[in-house]
Protein backbone atom coordinates (compact mmCIF):
# COMPACT_ATOMS: atom_id res chain seq x y z
CA UNK A 1 0.00 0.00 0.00
CA UNK A 2 2.76 2.08 0.95
CA UNK A 3 4.36 1.89 -2.45
CA UNK A 4 1.26 2.09 -4.17
CA UNK A 5 1.03 6.00 -2.52
CA UNK A 6 4.87 6.38 -3.09
CA UNK A 7 4.22 5.83 -7.00
CA UNK A 8 0.73 8.18 -6.77
CA UNK A 9 2.98 10.63 -5.39
CA UNK A 10 5.52 10.91 -8.05
CA UNK A 11 2.42 10.57 -10.60
CA UNK A 12 0.96 13.92 -9.24
CA UNK A 13 4.48 15.39 -9.51
CA UNK A 14 4.60 15.23 -13.15
CA UNK A 15 2.96 17.23 -15.65
CA UNK A 16 0.40 16.04 -17.85
CA UNK A 17 2.86 16.15 -21.06
CA UNK A 18 5.44 13.96 -19.39
CA UNK A 19 2.44 11.55 -18.11
CA UNK A 20 1.05 11.25 -21.61
CA UNK A 21 4.41 11.03 -22.98
CA UNK A 22 5.05 7.88 -20.78
CA UNK A 23 1.53 6.23 -21.75
CA UNK A 24 2.12 6.61 -25.23
CA UNK A 25 5.59 5.12 -24.83
CA UNK A 26 3.88 2.17 -22.93
CA UNK A 27 1.46 1.58 -25.26
CA UNK A 28 3.34 1.83 -28.52
CA UNK A 29 6.23 -0.33 -26.70
CA UNK A 30 3.64 -3.25 -25.94
CA UNK A 31 1.60 -2.89 -29.25
CA UNK A 32 5.56 -3.30 -30.94
CA UNK A 33 6.22 -6.54 -28.68
CA UNK A 34 2.82 -8.15 -29.63
CA UNK A 35 3.28 -7.33 -32.97
CA UNK A 36 7.00 -8.32 -33.58
CA UNK A 37 6.24 -11.98 -31.76
CA UNK A 38 2.71 -12.76 -32.93
CA UNK A 39 2.57 -15.68 -35.81
CA UNK A 40 -0.56 -13.79 -37.56
CA UNK A 41 -0.49 -10.57 -39.44
CA UNK A 42 -0.98 -7.42 -37.32
CA UNK A 43 -4.34 -6.75 -39.88
CA UNK A 44 -5.69 -9.92 -39.40
CA UNK A 45 -8.80 -10.98 -37.11
CA UNK A 46 -6.62 -13.90 -36.19
CA UNK A 47 -4.17 -10.90 -34.98
CA UNK A 48 -6.52 -9.51 -32.67
CA UNK A 49 -8.01 -12.97 -31.54
CA UNK A 50 -4.37 -13.99 -30.03
CA UNK A 51 -4.25 -11.10 -27.70
CA UNK A 52 -6.03 -10.83 -24.32
CA UNK A 53 -7.09 -7.69 -23.38
CA UNK A 54 -7.04 -7.86 -19.92
CA UNK A 55 -3.47 -8.81 -19.95
CA UNK A 56 -2.60 -6.33 -23.14
CA UNK A 57 -3.53 -3.56 -20.73
CA UNK A 58 -2.02 -4.27 -17.72
CA UNK A 59 1.45 -4.82 -19.27
CA UNK A 60 0.55 -1.13 -20.71
CA UNK A 61 -0.36 0.08 -16.86
CA UNK A 62 2.65 -1.72 -15.48
CA UNK A 63 5.36 0.04 -18.26
CA UNK A 64 3.77 3.54 -17.46
CA UNK A 65 4.28 3.34 -13.73
CA UNK A 66 7.34 1.88 -14.38
CA UNK A 67 8.44 4.78 -16.56
CA UNK A 68 6.82 7.11 -13.65
CA UNK A 69 9.26 5.49 -11.17
CA UNK A 70 12.28 6.17 -14.10
CA UNK A 71 11.08 9.80 -14.41
CA UNK A 72 13.76 11.12 -12.05
CA UNK A 73 16.58 9.29 -13.97
CA UNK A 74 18.61 12.22 -15.53
CA UNK A 75 19.07 9.64 -18.81
CA UNK A 76 16.05 8.90 -19.03
CA UNK A 77 14.90 12.60 -18.94
CA UNK A 78 16.76 13.70 -21.06
CA UNK A 79 15.73 11.31 -23.91
CA UNK A 80 11.88 10.21 -23.03
CA UNK A 81 10.66 12.28 -26.35
CA UNK A 82 13.62 10.22 -27.88
CA UNK A 83 12.26 7.53 -27.23
CA UNK A 84 8.87 8.15 -27.72
CA UNK A 85 9.65 8.88 -31.34
CA UNK A 86 11.80 5.88 -31.87
CA UNK A 87 9.25 3.71 -30.30
CA UNK A 88 6.68 4.88 -32.89
CA UNK A 89 9.06 4.54 -35.66
CA UNK A 90 9.91 1.19 -34.82
CA UNK A 91 5.77 0.53 -34.93
CA UNK A 92 5.92 2.18 -38.31
CA UNK A 93 8.63 0.19 -39.75
CA UNK A 94 7.71 -3.38 -38.73
CA UNK A 95 3.89 -2.77 -39.86
CA UNK A 96 5.02 -1.32 -43.21
CA UNK A 97 7.14 -3.55 -44.00
CA UNK A 98 4.58 -6.45 -43.53
CA UNK A 99 1.64 -4.70 -45.46
CA UNK A 100 3.98 -2.72 -47.76
CA UNK A 101 1.38 -0.40 -48.85
CA UNK A 102 2.14 2.68 -50.17
CA UNK A 103 -0.96 4.94 -48.45
CA UNK A 104 -0.21 3.34 -45.24
CA UNK A 105 3.56 4.24 -45.48
CA UNK A 106 2.20 7.70 -46.25
CA UNK A 107 0.00 8.16 -43.22
CA UNK A 108 2.75 6.77 -40.57
CA UNK A 109 5.27 8.98 -42.34
CA UNK A 110 2.34 12.55 -41.42
CA UNK A 111 2.16 10.94 -38.10
CA UNK A 112 5.78 10.83 -37.57
CA UNK A 113 5.82 14.28 -38.90
CA UNK A 114 3.45 15.81 -36.51
CA UNK A 115 5.12 14.05 -33.02
CA UNK A 116 8.66 15.46 -34.65
CA UNK A 117 6.72 18.84 -34.81
CA UNK A 118 5.15 18.58 -31.89
CA UNK A 119 8.40 17.46 -29.40
CA UNK A 120 11.01 19.09 -31.33
CA UNK A 121 11.73 21.70 -28.63
CA UNK A 122 11.75 18.53 -25.85
CA UNK A 123 14.50 16.96 -28.28
CA UNK A 124 17.57 17.51 -26.68
CA UNK A 125 21.01 18.55 -28.95
CA UNK A 126 24.03 16.66 -29.02
CA UNK A 127 27.16 16.86 -30.64
CA UNK A 128 28.72 14.63 -33.39
CA UNK A 129 32.80 14.81 -34.27
CA UNK A 130 33.78 15.20 -37.79
CA UNK A 131 35.25 11.97 -37.56
CA UNK A 132 32.50 9.61 -36.47
CA UNK A 133 30.94 11.81 -39.42
CA UNK A 134 33.21 10.49 -41.85
CA UNK A 135 33.05 6.79 -40.44
CA UNK A 136 29.53 6.82 -40.51
CA UNK A 137 29.24 7.80 -44.08
CA UNK A 138 31.24 5.43 -45.04
CA UNK A 139 29.45 2.94 -43.33
CA UNK A 140 26.28 3.81 -44.93
CA UNK A 141 27.71 3.55 -48.14
CA UNK A 142 29.03 0.08 -47.65
CA UNK A 143 25.52 -1.23 -46.12
CA UNK A 144 24.09 0.13 -49.10
CA UNK A 145 26.20 -1.43 -51.74
CA UNK A 146 26.26 -4.84 -49.85
CA UNK A 147 22.20 -4.53 -49.80
CA UNK A 148 22.04 -3.43 -52.90
CA UNK A 149 24.57 -5.74 -54.69
CA UNK A 150 23.90 -8.90 -52.67
CA UNK A 151 20.22 -8.87 -53.14
CA UNK A 152 20.64 -8.16 -56.96
CA UNK A 153 22.87 -10.72 -57.65
CA UNK A 154 20.67 -13.58 -55.53
CA UNK A 155 17.91 -12.32 -58.37
CA UNK A 156 20.81 -13.38 -60.81
CA UNK A 157 21.28 -16.02 -59.53
CA UNK A 158 18.17 -17.23 -59.01
CA UNK A 159 17.53 -16.91 -62.59
CA UNK A 160 14.91 -14.11 -61.99
CA UNK A 161 16.55 -11.22 -63.95
CA UNK A 162 14.71 -10.45 -67.29
CA UNK A 163 16.49 -9.93 -70.83
CA UNK A 164 15.57 -6.60 -71.06
CA UNK A 165 17.26 -4.93 -69.96
CA UNK A 166 19.96 -6.62 -67.98
CA UNK A 167 20.10 -9.18 -70.44
CA UNK A 168 21.28 -6.32 -73.16
CA UNK A 169 24.09 -5.01 -71.09
CA UNK A 170 25.28 -8.32 -70.24
CA UNK A 171 25.86 -9.92 -73.44
CA UNK A 172 26.91 -6.10 -74.74
CA UNK A 173 29.51 -6.08 -71.82
CA UNK A 174 30.80 -9.84 -73.34
CA UNK A 175 31.02 -8.31 -76.81
CA UNK A 176 33.00 -5.04 -75.17
CA UNK A 177 35.56 -7.53 -73.67
CA UNK A 178 35.55 -9.46 -76.81
CA UNK A 179 36.11 -6.66 -79.69
CA UNK A 180 36.01 -3.31 -77.35
CA UNK A 181 32.59 -2.71 -79.29
CA UNK A 182 29.14 -2.48 -77.73
CA UNK A 183 27.49 -4.83 -79.87
CA UNK A 184 24.00 -6.89 -78.55
CA UNK A 185 21.73 -9.19 -80.33
CA UNK A 186 19.06 -8.85 -77.86
CA UNK A 187 18.31 -5.73 -77.60
CA UNK A 188 16.82 -5.73 -81.36
CA UNK A 189 16.63 -8.92 -82.52
CA UNK A 190 20.00 -8.44 -85.01
CA UNK A 191 23.40 -7.93 -84.42
CA UNK A 192 23.97 -4.02 -83.70
CA UNK A 193 25.49 -1.46 -81.43
CA UNK A 194 23.89 -0.87 -78.46
CA UNK A 195 25.27 3.06 -78.82
CA UNK A 196 22.51 2.78 -82.39
CA UNK A 197 20.03 2.71 -79.54
CA UNK A 198 21.37 4.76 -76.67
CA UNK A 199 24.59 6.44 -77.50
CA UNK A 200 26.57 6.08 -73.88
CA UNK A 201 30.00 6.25 -74.09
CA UNK A 202 30.60 6.17 -70.21
CA UNK A 203 30.07 2.58 -70.39
CA UNK A 204 33.52 2.23 -70.88
CA UNK A 205 34.56 3.21 -68.08
CA UNK A 206 33.30 0.03 -66.55
CA UNK A 207 34.99 -1.97 -68.54
CA UNK A 208 38.60 -2.34 -67.22
CA UNK A 209 37.01 -3.56 -63.90
CA UNK A 210 34.77 -6.01 -66.21
CA UNK A 211 37.85 -7.34 -68.70
CA UNK A 212 39.61 -8.39 -65.05
CA UNK A 213 35.91 -10.22 -63.67
CA UNK A 214 34.58 -10.45 -66.98
CA UNK A 215 30.73 -11.71 -65.60
CA UNK A 216 27.32 -9.49 -65.19
CA UNK A 217 27.74 -10.17 -61.65
CA UNK A 218 30.73 -7.47 -61.84
CA UNK A 219 27.85 -5.17 -63.21
CA UNK A 220 25.75 -4.93 -60.28
CA UNK A 221 28.74 -5.05 -58.03
CA UNK A 222 29.66 -1.76 -59.89
CA UNK A 223 26.38 -0.05 -60.50
CA UNK A 224 25.74 0.14 -56.63
CA UNK A 225 29.39 1.61 -55.53
CA UNK A 226 28.91 4.11 -58.28
CA UNK A 227 25.53 5.10 -56.81
CA UNK A 228 27.06 5.12 -53.32
CA UNK A 229 29.72 7.27 -54.14
CA UNK A 230 26.82 10.11 -54.51
CA UNK A 231 27.63 10.29 -50.81
CA UNK A 232 31.01 12.61 -51.35
CA UNK A 233 29.68 15.20 -53.53
CA UNK A 234 26.59 15.35 -50.82
CA UNK A 235 29.60 15.40 -47.88
CA UNK A 236 31.34 18.01 -49.74
CA UNK A 237 28.24 20.35 -50.06
CA UNK A 238 27.19 20.33 -46.86
CA UNK A 239 31.04 21.16 -45.53
CA UNK A 240 30.67 23.65 -48.57
CA UNK A 241 27.85 25.23 -47.06
CA UNK A 242 29.39 25.18 -43.54
CA UNK A 243 26.41 22.63 -41.68
CA UNK A 244 26.97 20.66 -39.15
CA UNK A 245 27.49 17.20 -39.03
CA UNK A 246 24.39 16.19 -38.23
CA UNK A 247 22.61 17.86 -41.36
CA UNK A 248 25.42 15.36 -43.51
CA UNK A 249 24.25 12.25 -41.43
CA UNK A 250 20.21 12.96 -41.88
CA UNK A 251 20.98 14.00 -45.76
CA UNK A 252 23.14 10.85 -46.03
CA UNK A 253 20.86 8.24 -44.93
CA UNK A 254 17.88 10.45 -46.70
CA UNK A 255 20.26 9.25 -49.70
CA UNK A 256 20.92 5.74 -48.86
CA UNK A 257 17.45 5.21 -48.37
CA UNK A 258 15.52 6.80 -51.15
CA UNK A 259 13.13 4.79 -52.60
CA UNK A 260 13.44 6.15 -56.57
CA UNK A 261 17.79 5.79 -55.58
CA UNK A 262 17.35 1.54 -54.84
CA UNK A 263 14.28 1.13 -56.88
CA UNK A 264 16.40 1.21 -60.07
CA UNK A 265 18.55 -0.88 -59.21
CA UNK A 266 16.71 -3.91 -59.22
CA UNK A 267 15.97 -3.47 -62.94
CA UNK A 268 19.27 -3.87 -62.71
CA UNK A 269 22.10 -2.10 -64.86
CA UNK A 270 21.37 0.67 -66.54
CA UNK A 271 23.67 3.80 -67.60
CA UNK A 272 21.01 6.65 -66.38
CA UNK A 273 22.26 5.50 -63.04
CA UNK A 274 25.93 6.82 -63.20
CA UNK A 275 24.16 10.19 -63.42
CA UNK A 276 23.30 10.68 -59.64
CA UNK A 277 26.99 11.24 -58.73
CA UNK A 278 28.26 12.93 -61.62
CA UNK A 279 25.58 15.92 -61.17
CA UNK A 280 26.27 16.18 -57.58
CA UNK A 281 30.04 16.67 -58.31
CA UNK A 282 29.05 18.47 -61.22
CA UNK A 283 27.23 20.93 -59.13
CA UNK A 284 29.71 20.87 -56.09
CA UNK A 285 32.44 22.09 -58.82
CA UNK A 286 29.98 24.82 -59.65
CA UNK A 287 29.79 25.92 -56.51
CA UNK A 288 33.69 26.20 -56.03
CA UNK A 289 33.97 27.46 -58.91
CA UNK A 290 36.18 24.98 -60.61
CA UNK A 291 35.91 25.68 -64.46
CA UNK A 292 38.68 23.00 -65.24
CA UNK A 293 36.35 20.26 -63.22
CA UNK A 294 33.19 21.90 -64.27
CA UNK A 295 33.93 21.16 -67.76
CA UNK A 296 35.16 17.81 -67.29
CA UNK A 297 32.10 16.75 -65.54
CA UNK A 298 29.96 18.58 -68.15
CA UNK A 299 31.41 15.82 -70.89
CA UNK A 300 30.99 13.32 -68.67
CA UNK A 301 27.72 13.62 -67.96
CA UNK A 302 26.46 14.35 -71.85
CA UNK A 303 28.44 11.00 -72.26
CA UNK A 304 26.15 8.77 -70.30
CA UNK A 305 23.09 8.80 -72.84
CA UNK A 306 21.98 11.42 -75.92
CA UNK A 307 19.41 12.99 -73.87
CA UNK A 308 21.75 13.74 -70.74
CA UNK A 309 22.50 16.75 -72.66
CA UNK A 310 19.17 18.45 -71.15
CA UNK A 311 20.28 18.41 -67.54
CA UNK A 312 23.52 20.72 -68.89
CA UNK A 313 21.30 22.75 -70.31
CA UNK A 314 18.87 23.15 -67.18
CA UNK A 315 22.07 23.92 -65.04
CA UNK A 316 23.35 26.63 -67.47
CA UNK A 317 19.63 27.88 -67.53
CA UNK A 318 20.21 28.26 -63.88
CA UNK A 319 23.23 29.92 -63.19
CA UNK A 320 22.16 32.18 -66.15
CA UNK A 321 18.91 33.47 -63.74
CA UNK A 322 20.53 33.03 -59.97
CA UNK A 323 23.38 35.01 -61.90
CA UNK A 324 25.96 33.21 -60.48
CA UNK A 325 29.27 34.64 -61.61
CA UNK A 326 31.90 31.97 -60.87
CA UNK A 327 30.86 29.60 -63.99
CA UNK A 328 29.36 30.89 -67.11
CA UNK A 329 25.74 29.54 -67.96
CA UNK A 330 25.85 30.37 -71.59
CA UNK A 331 28.91 28.26 -71.88
CA UNK A 332 26.69 25.13 -70.70
CA UNK A 333 23.81 26.00 -72.14
CA UNK A 334 25.53 26.17 -75.88
CA UNK A 335 27.36 23.15 -74.70
CA UNK A 336 23.97 20.98 -74.41
CA UNK A 337 22.93 22.57 -77.57
CA UNK A 338 25.53 21.55 -79.72
CA UNK A 339 26.31 18.48 -78.04
CA UNK A 340 22.54 17.05 -77.99
CA UNK A 341 22.14 18.39 -82.02
CA UNK A 342 25.24 16.63 -83.04
CA UNK A 343 24.63 13.33 -81.10
CA UNK A 344 20.79 12.99 -82.01
CA UNK A 345 21.42 14.04 -85.65
CA UNK A 346 24.19 10.81 -86.44
CA UNK A 347 21.80 8.65 -84.20
CA UNK A 348 19.10 9.65 -87.04
CA UNK A 349 21.56 8.52 -89.58
CA UNK A 350 23.87 5.97 -88.27
CA UNK A 351 21.25 4.79 -85.67
CA UNK A 352 17.42 4.02 -84.97
CA UNK A 353 16.71 7.70 -83.99
CA UNK A 354 15.73 9.35 -80.59
CA UNK A 355 12.87 8.07 -78.89
CA UNK A 356 10.21 10.97 -79.56
CA UNK A 357 7.44 8.15 -79.13
CA UNK A 358 7.94 8.64 -75.21
CA UNK A 359 5.99 12.11 -75.30
CA UNK A 360 3.33 10.70 -77.95
CA UNK A 361 0.91 12.51 -76.10
CA UNK A 362 2.11 15.91 -77.31
CA UNK A 363 2.45 14.82 -80.86
CA UNK A 364 -0.40 14.77 -83.10
CA UNK A 365 -0.85 14.20 -86.93
CA UNK A 366 2.00 11.88 -87.30
CA UNK A 367 4.27 13.92 -86.24
CA UNK A 368 7.49 11.96 -84.59
CA UNK A 369 10.30 14.61 -82.78
CA UNK A 370 11.00 16.66 -80.11
CA UNK A 371 10.77 19.87 -81.91
CA UNK A 372 6.98 19.14 -82.44
CA UNK A 373 6.73 18.53 -78.91
CA UNK A 374 8.11 22.18 -77.94
CA UNK A 375 5.74 23.47 -80.70
CA UNK A 376 2.30 22.09 -79.22
CA UNK A 377 2.97 22.85 -75.82
CA UNK A 378 3.91 26.79 -77.18
CA UNK A 379 0.68 26.41 -78.86
CA UNK A 380 -1.48 25.00 -75.73
CA UNK A 381 0.30 25.22 -72.21
CA UNK A 382 -2.62 24.71 -70.71
CA UNK A 383 -2.47 21.10 -71.84
CA UNK A 384 1.02 20.74 -70.89
CA UNK A 385 -0.13 21.49 -67.20
CA UNK A 386 -3.41 18.70 -67.50
CA UNK A 387 -0.46 16.37 -68.73
CA UNK A 388 1.48 16.65 -65.57
CA UNK A 389 -0.52 14.80 -62.79
CA UNK A 390 -2.52 11.98 -62.47
CA UNK A 391 -2.75 8.81 -59.47
CA UNK A 392 0.44 7.54 -60.66
CA UNK A 393 2.46 10.59 -60.90
CA UNK A 394 1.17 11.91 -57.71
CA UNK A 395 2.28 8.76 -55.92
CA UNK A 396 5.32 9.29 -57.56
CA UNK A 397 5.96 12.34 -56.58
CA UNK A 398 5.23 11.63 -52.83
CA UNK A 399 8.14 8.67 -53.58
CA UNK A 400 10.31 11.60 -54.74
CA UNK A 401 9.37 14.74 -52.13
CA UNK A 402 8.45 13.18 -48.70
CA UNK A 403 11.37 10.92 -48.03
CA UNK A 404 13.04 14.30 -48.69
CA UNK A 405 10.80 16.23 -46.50
CA UNK A 406 9.86 18.47 -49.01
CA UNK A 407 13.17 20.86 -48.44
CA UNK A 408 13.82 20.45 -52.40
CA UNK A 409 10.15 22.90 -51.95
CA UNK A 410 11.66 25.51 -49.74
CA UNK A 411 12.62 27.45 -52.33
CA UNK A 412 13.49 31.15 -51.58
CA UNK A 413 14.88 32.72 -55.01
CA UNK A 414 12.50 31.79 -58.25
CA UNK A 415 15.86 30.90 -60.14
CA UNK A 416 15.92 27.27 -57.50
CA UNK A 417 12.17 26.74 -59.59
CA UNK A 418 14.58 25.79 -62.41
CA UNK A 419 16.23 23.34 -61.06
CA UNK A 420 12.51 21.36 -60.51
CA UNK A 421 12.03 21.62 -64.81
CA UNK A 422 14.34 18.77 -65.19
CA UNK A 423 11.63 16.77 -63.05
CA UNK A 424 8.40 17.94 -64.84
CA UNK A 425 10.12 17.36 -68.25
CA UNK A 426 12.05 13.73 -67.64
CA UNK A 427 9.54 12.79 -65.15
CA UNK A 428 6.06 13.45 -65.49
CA UNK A 429 5.49 15.51 -68.92
CA UNK A 430 5.54 12.25 -70.38
CA UNK A 431 2.74 9.12 -70.51
CA UNK A 432 5.42 6.36 -70.64
CA UNK A 433 5.09 4.79 -67.62
CA UNK A 434 8.19 3.72 -66.81
CA UNK A 435 9.86 6.93 -66.26
CA UNK A 436 7.22 8.18 -63.26
CA UNK A 437 7.82 4.69 -61.72
CA UNK A 438 10.70 4.39 -58.95
CA UNK A 439 11.37 1.02 -60.24
CA UNK A 440 12.99 1.99 -63.13
CA UNK A 441 16.38 3.89 -64.14
CA UNK A 442 15.13 7.52 -65.37
CA UNK A 443 15.02 9.16 -61.46
CA UNK A 444 18.54 9.30 -61.21
CA UNK A 445 19.19 12.52 -62.93
CA UNK A 446 16.08 14.16 -61.51
CA UNK A 447 17.03 13.03 -57.90
CA UNK A 448 20.74 14.67 -57.88
CA UNK A 449 18.84 17.62 -58.75
CA UNK A 450 16.47 17.51 -55.79
CA UNK A 451 19.48 16.67 -53.27
CA UNK A 452 21.46 19.81 -54.43
CA UNK A 453 18.06 21.64 -54.28
CA UNK A 454 17.50 20.48 -50.56
CA UNK A 455 21.41 21.83 -49.55
CA UNK A 456 21.02 25.00 -51.15
CA UNK A 457 17.72 25.62 -49.61
CA UNK A 458 18.50 24.77 -46.08
CA UNK A 459 20.59 27.54 -45.78
CA UNK A 460 17.59 29.83 -46.44
CA UNK A 461 15.93 27.98 -43.49
CA UNK A 462 15.60 28.76 -39.15
CA UNK A 463 17.81 25.89 -37.84
CA UNK A 464 14.96 24.88 -35.83
CA UNK A 465 13.06 23.92 -39.01
CA UNK A 466 15.63 22.24 -40.39
CA UNK A 467 16.42 20.45 -37.51
CA UNK A 468 12.70 19.74 -37.79
CA UNK A 469 12.52 18.66 -41.58
CA UNK A 470 15.91 16.70 -41.47
CA UNK A 471 14.36 14.09 -38.48
CA UNK A 472 10.93 13.80 -40.58
CA UNK A 473 12.91 12.87 -43.27
CA UNK A 474 14.92 10.37 -41.95
CA UNK A 475 11.67 9.01 -40.31
CA UNK A 476 10.11 8.84 -43.94
CA UNK A 477 12.66 7.59 -45.17
CA UNK A 478 12.76 4.91 -43.14
CA UNK A 479 8.91 4.06 -43.56
CA UNK A 480 9.17 3.97 -47.40
CA UNK A 481 12.16 1.99 -47.22
CA UNK A 482 10.40 -0.89 -45.10
CA UNK A 483 7.45 -0.46 -47.03
CA UNK A 484 9.01 -0.82 -50.92
CA UNK A 485 12.60 -2.30 -51.04
CA UNK A 486 13.18 -4.28 -47.26
CA UNK A 487 10.65 -6.65 -48.84
CA UNK A 488 13.14 -7.11 -51.48
CA UNK A 489 15.81 -9.90 -48.87
CA UNK A 490 12.90 -12.49 -49.38
CA UNK A 491 15.13 -13.13 -52.10
CA UNK A 492 17.48 -14.84 -49.86
CA UNK A 493 15.17 -17.32 -48.48
CA UNK A 494 13.80 -17.88 -51.90
CA UNK A 495 17.35 -18.48 -52.93
CA UNK A 496 18.20 -20.83 -50.62
CA UNK A 497 14.62 -22.72 -51.10
CA UNK A 498 15.46 -23.08 -54.86
CA UNK A 499 19.31 -24.31 -54.93
CA UNK A 500 18.52 -27.94 -56.30
CA UNK A 501 16.33 -25.90 -58.55
CA UNK A 502 18.79 -23.59 -60.14
CA UNK A 503 21.28 -26.54 -60.09
CA UNK A 504 19.08 -28.30 -62.63
CA UNK A 505 19.36 -24.86 -64.67
CA UNK A 506 22.91 -24.51 -64.67
CA UNK A 507 23.53 -27.61 -65.38
CA UNK A 508 20.85 -27.49 -68.65
CA UNK A 509 22.12 -24.09 -69.68
CA UNK A 510 26.08 -25.23 -69.39
CA UNK A 511 25.05 -27.51 -72.44
CA UNK A 512 24.84 -24.87 -74.64
CA UNK A 513 27.83 -23.59 -76.67
CA UNK A 514 28.50 -20.08 -77.12
CA UNK A 515 29.60 -20.41 -80.84
CA UNK A 516 25.95 -21.21 -81.68
CA UNK A 517 22.44 -19.09 -81.90
CA UNK A 518 19.99 -19.43 -78.92
CA UNK A 519 16.55 -18.03 -78.39
CA UNK A 520 15.40 -18.34 -74.82
CA UNK A 521 13.01 -17.06 -73.21
CA UNK A 522 13.45 -13.71 -70.32
CA UNK A 523 14.66 -15.11 -67.21
CA UNK A 524 17.32 -17.29 -68.81
CA UNK A 525 18.69 -14.27 -71.21
CA UNK A 526 21.29 -12.78 -68.65
CA UNK A 527 22.44 -15.84 -67.88
CA UNK A 528 23.83 -16.81 -70.95
CA UNK A 529 25.58 -14.00 -71.72
CA UNK A 530 28.49 -15.65 -73.17
CA UNK A 531 26.41 -16.34 -76.46
CA UNK A 532 27.21 -14.62 -79.50
CA UNK A 533 24.05 -14.73 -80.73
CA UNK A 534 21.45 -14.55 -78.39
CA UNK A 535 17.93 -13.68 -78.81
CA UNK A 536 14.68 -13.44 -76.04
CA UNK A 537 12.30 -15.98 -77.18
CA UNK A 538 9.08 -13.70 -76.82
CA UNK A 539 10.61 -10.98 -79.36
CA UNK A 540 12.01 -12.78 -82.59
CA UNK A 541 10.83 -15.34 -84.65
CA UNK A 542 13.77 -16.11 -86.06
CA UNK A 543 15.50 -19.91 -86.35
CA UNK A 544 17.86 -20.82 -84.08
CA UNK A 545 19.75 -23.62 -83.18
CA UNK A 546 19.28 -23.88 -79.63
CA UNK A 547 15.71 -22.95 -77.88
CA UNK A 548 15.68 -22.60 -74.19
CA UNK A 549 12.61 -22.45 -72.13
CA UNK A 550 11.10 -21.60 -68.84
CA UNK A 551 9.03 -23.69 -67.48
CA UNK A 552 8.98 -22.60 -63.97
CA UNK A 553 5.47 -20.21 -64.28
CA UNK A 554 3.68 -20.84 -67.10
CA UNK A 555 4.35 -24.00 -68.70
CA UNK A 556 1.18 -24.11 -70.52
CA UNK A 557 2.01 -21.09 -72.73
CA UNK A 558 4.66 -23.08 -74.59
CA UNK A 559 3.39 -25.99 -76.92
CA UNK A 560 6.39 -28.47 -76.14
CA UNK A 561 5.13 -31.30 -78.45
CA UNK A 562 5.60 -28.82 -81.67
CA UNK A 563 9.19 -28.04 -81.52
CA UNK A 564 9.90 -32.43 -82.10
CA UNK A 565 7.71 -31.47 -85.45
CA UNK A 566 9.62 -28.45 -86.33
CA UNK A 567 13.15 -30.28 -86.42
CA UNK A 568 13.94 -29.45 -83.21
CA UNK A 569 14.79 -32.78 -80.57
CA UNK A 570 14.69 -32.68 -76.93
CA UNK A 571 18.50 -32.01 -75.35
CA UNK A 572 17.38 -31.96 -71.70
CA UNK A 573 14.53 -31.42 -69.73
CA UNK A 574 13.22 -31.06 -65.97
CA UNK A 575 9.50 -30.81 -65.51
CA UNK A 576 8.30 -27.38 -64.40
CA UNK A 577 11.84 -25.96 -65.09
CA UNK A 578 13.27 -26.37 -67.79
CA UNK A 579 13.51 -27.48 -71.53
CA UNK A 580 16.14 -26.88 -74.49
CA UNK A 581 15.60 -28.32 -77.68
CA UNK A 582 18.65 -28.76 -80.33
CA UNK A 583 17.99 -28.21 -84.16
CA UNK A 584 18.23 -30.93 -86.13
CA UNK A 585 20.49 -29.89 -88.80
CA UNK A 586 22.59 -28.07 -86.28
CA UNK A 587 26.28 -29.51 -85.54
Amino acid sequence: MDKLKKIIKIIKKQNAFSLITKLLISFISVSLVEILFSKNNFNTSAFFNSISFLPHFLIIILLFLLLCLFSKNKLYKNWESYILICSCLSLFIVTNTMVQNFYYALVSSIIMGALVFYYNNKLKSFFIKKNITIIICTSLGILFVGFISSLTILYYLSYLAPSYDFGIFSQMFHYMNETLIPYTTVERSNLLSHFAVHFSPILYLFLPFYLIFSNPVTLLIMQAIVIALGLIPIYKLCKHYKYNDKIIIALSIIYILMPALIGGNFYYFHENKILAVLLLYLFYFIEKGNSKLTALFVLLVMLVKEDAAVYIGFIGLYLLFSKRKNINGWHLIIASVIYFSLVTTLMQIYGEGIMAYRYENFLFNGENNLISVIINIIKNPAYLFYQLLNVEKLNFLIYMFVPMALLPLAIKKPSGIILLLPLVLINLMTNYGYQYNIGFQYTYGSIAFLFYLAIINIKNLPKKLVKKLLICGVSSSLIFFSATHFPKTTIIKTYINNIEQTKIINEGLNLIPDNKSVKATTFFVANLWYVDELYDYDYTNKKTDYIVLDLRYNKEKYNLSSFKTNKYKEIYYFDDIIAIYKFKKSN
